[in-house]
C-alpha cells in the first residue's frame, strides 16, 4: 500500500507541473481551468452516429445539499445507420429513469465516464427519437459550482453556476459533450424566490412553481453545441443597457454593486464596432454578462450570455490599472468566432481562441488609437516569445483539451489573423472573414475550411503560410546586420534566421518589410525582402545614405528580430513609432541614461515610459538611479507610477527604499500602495515599516488587497514573530480569493516552518482544518502551505488524501502529494539525518543496557530458583 501511494504522489505531480505550464502561461490573461483527465495518443473529431436535435434541461438546485436534481430531455435522429445504442457522456450521475418516445428502452448502462441506453430495436435512419433522463448529481466535481454563505461567500451572494468548456457538462447531465455537434436547447430551472436564472436565449416565462419555487423557462432556438450551454441561478444586482434593438444586461453579485458599472462601460460600442468590423450582425437575442464568484476561469462565451469572474471587477481609485474592456471585447467576439462558428474538434481550437484575441486588438485600435493597437500586439507578441512554445497550433497529441488553451491557441493564432490581414489588406480580409462566416453560420469548422476560404476570395495561395504558421511550430528569428556602400549608394541587408530547426520548426519563407528614411524626404521608404534561406543578402538601391533603418515598420510579422541600430540611427528611433522607441529603448545602456530620463518624464505613449524605467533600474548606476527618483514624480498615469514603483523596489537601495516610503505616505492608488508594501519585504528590521506592515494588516482593503501584501511582505521578511497576529486576522479574511488564500496559506506556514516557533501547531492545525474547506481554492491552499510548514505531523492527515482517488486529475489530491513530498525531503537533510542517526544510535545503546539489564534480572532470578530448589545452599547455585 505504501509503494502505490508513493507511485501515485510521484504521477500526480508530473501531472501538476503539466497543469501548472498551462496555467502559468496566461495567468495574466486568461484564468484557466485545469485538466481533468490526461489520455495518451492523437485526438480527432469524434463519429456523430445520432444528431442531436434538441437538449432540454428541467433542474431544480438543492443550496443547501449543493445538489442538482431534475430531468435532461434529448430529441435525435440516427444519421445514416441504424442506432442500437445511444452513448451519452456521463461522469457520477446518478439516473433514476429514463423513458423514451419513438423507441422502447431495453436497458441501461452506467460506466465511469457514459450512460449507455441499448433500445429494444434498432432505431432506423432519420426516425427521431426522445429519451428522457430522470437523474441527480451530488455536489459535482465540475461542471455546475455552488457559491453559498455555508460556503464562505458573503450573505446575500448566493449562486450557483455552469462552466461547460471544454468537456464538463457531463458531470452535470448527460450529453453528447463535444464540440462537433450542434442543437437547439432550453432550460427550465426551479429556484427559491428573490433569485434570478440566467440562461441561453430568451426567457419564456417566470412563473411561481412548487414548494415555493419560482420557474425560469429559457430557449435558445438557435444551434449551438453542448459546452455553450448555460445556467447562472442566484441573487444579483443588475444593469441594463441597448446596443439598438438587441437587449445588453449586467449582472453581478449583490456585495459589487458598486463596481458593476465599470465593468459595463465598453459593452455597447464593442458590439457596434464588430458588427461594423465583421460586417455580420450580433446573431443571438440577447446579450447579458453574469459575473460569478471564484469562476474558474477568466470569462466564458456562453451563446447570448456570457459568465465572468467578479474576482476581476475593480473600483474606479485603481486609475488605468484595471479595465475589463479587454475581457469583453474578447468574450463578445466569441459570439462569432467559437459560438456562430465553432471548432470541429479541439486541435482546431485557434479558430475559437486566436479570433477573439485578435478583434480584441482591433477593438483595441478602435478605442486607443494605432499606438494602442501596436501595443497590444506587443504584449501578444510577448507571450508568444516566452512561452518558446514549439508546437504546432494545430495539434493533436494533447492528452486533455485543456492543454489546448495557451499561448499557440491566443496570441500567436492572433498573430497569424494579424500577418493574414497584412498581406491581404483590411478590405480584402475583411471580405474574407465575413464569407467565412456566412457559409458556415451555425457550423462546425477546421482550418482547411478558412484557407478554403481565403484563396477562393483572394485567388492566392495560401498552402506555405498555414503550413508553415498553423501545422508547423515556434517562430522566425531573425539576426539582421546592415551596411551601407557609399559609392553605389546601396543598401545591404544579411538576414540569418537563428531558430533552432526541427522536425516541427523549419525555415520560415516570409515577406520582411524594411523602411529607409531619408535626410529631406518625408517618407519613409518601403521594401520588402523575401526571406526563405539561412543566411541570404538582400541590396536596396537608395538616393542616399539612410538616417533610419526600421524593420517591419508597420508591426506585421511575429519574429525574433536582433538588430540593433548605432549612432545616429539610435537617435532617430528613438523619435519613431512607438514600437521602435520601445525597441530602441531594450538597447540602451549606462551611456543613455539622460536619454531615458528624458522617455520616462516626457513620452507620449505610457508603455514607453514603462520600458525607460525598467531600462534605468537594469542599468542601476548611481545616476541611472538619480533619474527613476526624479522621474518617479509628477506622472499622471496609473500604469507608469506603478512601473517606477516596481523599479524602484528592484534596486532595492536606502534611497530608492526612502523614495518608496515617501509615496506610500501619499499614494491613494490601492494597487500602486500594494506594490509599495510587497518591497517592503526587502526591509526587514526597520521599526517604521514594521509598524505600518501590521497597521495595514488590521485594516481593510477591496479584495483585501492591502492585507494580503502586508502579509506576503511580512514572509519576505521572515519575521515569524508576526504568526501569531496572522493568524488571529484570518477569521476577518475569510472571504480571500483562492489565489490570495494560497499566498496567505504559505506565508504563515514559512514563518512558522521552524520546529521552535511556538506557534507551529497552531498554524498546523488550522491548515489541517482548511482541507475539508467547501471551496476548492482553499483546500488547494492549505495543502500547499502544509508542504511549505514541512510539520511531520501533518502526513497523517496529508498522506490518505492521496491514496486511491478516481481517474481524473484533482488539484486538491495533487497539492497533497506535492506536500507529503516535501515533508518527507526535508526530513531526509543531512542535518535531520544526522539527528536521526544520533537518536537511533542513543536509543540503540538503551536497548542494549535494557537487554542487559533484563538478562542480568534473568540471571538473578534463575539462581534464586536454583538455591530455592537446593535447599538455600549458596553453593548449589553455581
Amino acid at each position: 500500500m505504501r509503494l502505490h501511494s508513493l507511485l501515485l504522489a510521484a504521477a500526480l505531480l508530473t501531472l501538476s507541473a503539466a497543469a501548472d505550464s498551462i496555467e502559468c502561461r496566461h495567468c495574466d490573461k486568461h484564468f484557466l481551468p485545469q485538466p481533468l483527465k490526461l489520455i495518451p495518443g492523437r485526438k480527432y473529431a469524434r463519429d456523430r452516429r445520432a444528431d442531436i436535435l434538441h437538449v432540454k434541461l428541467d433542474v431544480t438546485p438543492d443550496f443547501t445539499k449543493r445538489t442538482v436534481a431534475g430531468t435532461a430531455t434529448l430529441r435525435f435522429k440516427p444519421i445514416a445507420l441504424p442506432l442500437e445504442k445511444l452513448e451519452l457522456d456521463a461522469v457520477d450521475l446518478k439516473i433514476a429513469a429514463i423513458s423514451a418516445e419513438g423507441a422502447e428502452v431495453a436497458e441501461h448502462q452506467v460506466t465511469n465516464d457514459k450512460l449507455i441506453i441499448t433500445f429494444a430495436k434498432a432505431i432506423a435512419p432519420d426516425a427521431e427519437t426522445t429519451v428522457a433522463i430522470t437523474y441527480s448529481a451530488a455536489q459535482p466535481e465540475h461542471g455546475l459550482y455552488f457559491r453559498t454563505p455555508e460556503m464562505g461567500y458573503k450573505q446575500g451572494d448566493t449562486q450557483v453556476w455552469s462552466q461547460g468548456e471544454a468537456e464538463e457538462h457531463r458531470f452535470w447531465f448527460p450529453s453528447y459533450d463535444y464540440p462537433n455537434e450542434r442543437f437547439t436547447s432550453e432550460v427550465i430551472c426551479h429556484v427559491p424566490k428573490g433569485m434570478q436564472v440566467i440562461s441561453n436565449g430568451t426567457l419564456q416565462s417566470e412563473k411561481p412553481g412548487d414548494k415555493g419555487l419560482v420557474t425560469f423557462h429559457w430557449l435558445q432556438d438557435k444551434p449551438h453545441v453542448n459546452y455553450l450551454i448555460a445556467m447562472a441561478a442566484g441573487y444579483f444586482h443588475r444593469l441594463e443597457d441597448k446596443a439598438g434593438k438587441l437587449p445588453l444586461a449586467m449582472l453581478v453579485p449583490p456585495s459589487y454593486k458598486a463596481q458593476a458599472a465599470n465593468a459595463f462601460a465598453d459593452t455597447r460600442k464593442i458590439i457596434e464596432f464588430y458588427q461594423k468590423e465583421i460586417g455580420v450582425p450580433f446573431a443571438w437575442d440577447k446579450y447579458y454578462q453574469v459575473y460569478c464568484l471564484d469562476f474558474i476561469a477568466g470569462g466564458m462565451e456562453n451563446t447570448s450570455c456570457t459568465f465572468e469572474a467578479a474576482d476581476m471587477l475593480f473600483n474606479s481609485d485603481t486609475e488605468q490599472l484595471r479595465s475589463l474592456h479587454g475581457l469583453d471585447a474578447h468574450e463578445t467576439a466569441h459570439q462569432w468566432f467559437g459560438d456562430l462558428v465553432t471548432c470541429r474538434d479541439w486541435s482546431h481550437l485557434w479558430l475559437n481562441e486566436g479570433f477573439a484575441t485578435y478583434y480584441t486588438v482591433l477593438y483595441e485600435e478602435q478605442k486607443s488609437g494605432t499606438d494602442g493597437m501596436k501595443h497590444a500586439l506587443w504584449k501578444e507578441a510577448q507571450e508568444v516569445f516566452q512561452a518558446n512554445d514549439t508546437r504546432p497550433i494545430v495539434w493533436r497529441d494533447y492528452g486533455d483539451p485543456m492543454q489546448q488553451f495557451d499561448s499557440r491557441a491566443y496570441p500567436k493564432g492572433a498573430w497569424v489573423l494579424h500577418m493574414l490581414r497584412s498581406q491581404l489588406g483590411a478590405d480584402l480580409y475583411r471580405k474574407c472573414i465575413h464569407t467565412y462566416l456566412d457559409r458556415y453560420r451555425s457550423s462546425i469548422v477546421r482550418t482547411e475550411d478558412l484557407q478554403d476560404v481565403v484563396e477562393e476570395v483572394s485567388g492566392l495561395s495560401f498552402d506555405q503560410f498555414f503550413d508553415q504558421w498553423l501545422h508547423h511550430g515556434g517562430v522566425p528569428e531573425l539576426k539582421i546586420d546592415y551596411a551601407w556602400d557609399a559609392g553605389s549608394k546601396q543598401a545591404k541587408i544579411t538576414v540569418r534566421q537563428t531558430q533552432k530547426l526541427s522536425e516541427q520548426v523549419r525555415l520560415f519563407r516570409l515577406p520582411l518589410p524594411l523602411g529607409f528614411s531619408i535626410p529631406g524626404q518625408k517618407e519613409m521608404l518601403r521594401f520588402k525582402a523575401d526571406v526563405s534561406k539561412d543566411v541570404e543578402d538582400f541590396y536596396f538601391h537608395l538616393p542616399a545614405q539612410p538616417e533610419l533603418l526600421r524593420i517591419d515598420p508597420d508591426y506585421t510579422v511575429l519574429a525574433k528580430i536582433a538588430f540593433t541600430p548605432q549612432g545616429p540611427m539610435l537617435d532617430k528611433q528613438l523619435k519613431s513609432d512607438v514600437i521602435g522607441r520601445m525597441l530602441a529603448i531594450s538597447t540602451l545602456d549606462g551611456r543613455h541614461i539622460d536619454t531615458l530620463g528624458k522617455a520616462l518624464r516626457e513620452d507620449a505613449f505610457y508603455s514607453v515610459r514603462v520600458e525607460a524605467a525598467k531600462a534605468l533600474a537594469r542599468i542601476s548606476e548611481p545616476e541611472a538611479r538619480k533619474a527613476l527618483i526624479a522621474g518617479s514624480s509628477g506622472q499622471s498615469d496609473a500604469r507608469v507610477r506603478k512601473a517606477v514603483v516596481q523599479a524602484l523596489a528592484a534596486l532595492n537601495t536606502e534611497e530608492s527604499q526612502e523614495t518608496l516610503w515617501k509615496m506610500a505616505q501619499s499614494e491613494k492608488n490601492p494597487d500602486i500602495l500594494v506594490s509599495i508594501i510587497e518591497s517592503w519585504g526587502a526591509r526587514p528590521g526597520n521599526a517604521d515599516v514594521a509598524a505600518a506592515l501590521r497597521t495595514h494588516l488590521a485594516g481593510s482593503s477591496f479584495h483585501n488587497a492591502v492585507q494580503v501584501a502586508a502579509v506576503r511582505a511580512l514572509r519576505a521578511q521572515d519575521d515569524e514573530a508576526a504568526v501569531p497576529e496572522v493568524l488571529a486576522r484570518l477569521p476577518a479574511l475569510n472571504d480571500l480569493r483562492g489565489r490570495d488564500a494560497g499566498s496567505v496559506f504559505d506565508a504563515i506556514a514559512f514563518l512558522a516552518r521552524r520546529p521552535t516557533n511556538s506557534h507551529r501547531d497552531a498554524v498546523r492545525e488550522f491548515l489541517t482544518a482548511k482541507l475539508n474547506d467547501p471551496r476548492a481554492g482553499w483546500r488547494i491552499a492549505s495543502a500547499r502551505a502544509l508542504g511549505t510548514l514541512r510539520d511531520p505531523k501533518a502526513l497523517a492527515v496529508l498522506e490518505p488524501m492521496i491514496a486511491g482517488g478516481n481517474e481524473h486529475i484533482d488539484p486538491v489530491r495533487e497539492a497533497a502529494a506535492k506536500a507529503v513530498q516535501d515533508i518527507r525531503a526535508s526530513l531526509e537533510s543531512p542535518v535531520d539525518l544526522k539527528k536521526l542517526w544520533d537518536k537511533v544510535q542513543q536509543l540503540q545503546k538503551q536497548a542494549e543496557a535494557q537487554e542487559k539489564e533484563l538478562e542480568t534480572l534473568k540471571k538473578k532470578g534463575e539462581a534464586q530458583n536454583s538455591a530455592k530448589q537446593a535447599g538455600g545452599n549458596p553453593k548449589a547455585a553455581k
